[in-house]
């Protein structure tokens, strides 16, 4: 089942695309597909950008899939080479904080957030009563241009 897509070109020029998913097994599987076709309709020059993007969405669906409660929404924002990527639901905790390097390869959990962490410009998580929204930040390589 497809996904509407949210989002639109912003007046400031930044872009932004966002879906919402059910929060059941398919939908990192869905957000990947998702994710891969923005960044190409974005132009993403480098391919290792959309790579490491569609791994840190995968990642944070799966979470929000796991520990989350409620709808997900997917949302991705472009300002200049600068890429924010946004996962919500309406679970009020906050993720465990992300492993140490010591810890991280032999945690049974949290690998995906070191992950994040390591790919990632920046990343962090913003909740309240209503839910959350796990976020990161990553500096783009390029764009193509038309």
């Amino acid at each position: 089942m497809e996904a509407p897509r949210l989002g639109l070109v912003g007046w400031s020029g930044a872009r932004t695309a966002a879906w919402d998913l059910h929060p059941d097994l398919r939908a990192p599987g869905q957000a990947r597909a998702l994710t891969r076709t923005e960044l190409a309709a974005w132009r993403l020059a480098d391919p290792s950008d959309v790579d490491d993007i569609v791994l840190m969405v995968d990642e944070l669906v799966a979470n929000a899939v796991v520990h989350g409660k409620g709808p997900i929404r997917l949302r991705l924002l472009l300002d200049g080479l600068l890429l924010r990527g946004e996962i919500s639901d309406e679970s009020p905790l906050e993720p465990p904080p992300a492993p140490t390097a010591e810890r991280s390869f032999d945690a049974e959990d949290g690998r995906g957030l070191f992950l994040v962490a390591m790919l990632a410009a920046d990343s962090g998580c913003n909740g309240g009563a209503s839910g959350k929204t796990v976020w990161f930040t990553r500096w783009l390589s390029g764009l193509d241009h038309l």
